[in-house]
């Protein structure tokens, strides 16, 4: 099966495309997780970059992104510090490389739609994009949203690495 297939409900959402900005300290992997979802089978009517937590905020305020894709660890300042002000205005998933309990639990209270380790397959980031992208555009209360639930799994997955692709 190809990893960058896309999933039922990547299919469903090919007609309503998101806006989506991606906050990472580290240049090469904020550009390449912005890569990946430009050339992903999902609609995307826009994709944009932050570095630090003032610019992500900044970028929030202007662009109203439907999902936030949030790196845990700005280079010393405290990504999921930014999720409550984040969260205000798109669905919040967190991507990071501090994939322990502690961690998600704390995103989660925070107001995190979901959680996705860096090391995990190209196809599951997608796919929890997708997810949190569709809540947010049907009007849905999104995680992040005061007095919601998660509908979306933010479990540990297994801390076995991802097998590479053939």
């Amino acid at each position: 099966m190809d990893p960058l297939a896309p999933s039922v409900a990547a299919t469903t959402l090919q007609s309503i495309p998101l806006g989506v900005l991606v906050v990472d300290d580290q240049a090469v992997v904020r550009e390449g997780v912005a890569r990946l979802i430009a050339c992903a089978p999902i609609a995307v009517r826009w994709i944009s970059t932050a570095a630090t937590g003032a610019e992500a905020i900044r970028a929030a305020v202007q662009l109203q992104p439907d999902v936030v894709v949030l790196d845990a660890d700005l280079a010393g300042e405290d990504g999921l510090a930014l999720i409550p002000q984040l969260a205000q205005r798109a669905a919040v998933l967190v991507l990071t490389s501090h994939g322990d309990s502690a961690t998600r639990a704390r995103a989660r209270r925070l107001g995190a739609c979901a959680f996705v380790e860096k090391h995990r397959p190209a196809a599951e980031l997608l796919s929890s994009l997708v997810d949190v992208g569709g809540l947010r555009m049907r009007g849905e209360k999104t995680p992040g949203a005061q007095g919601a639930t998660s509908s979306i799994d933010m479990t540990a997955t297994s801390a076995a690495p991802a097998s590479p692709a053939p």
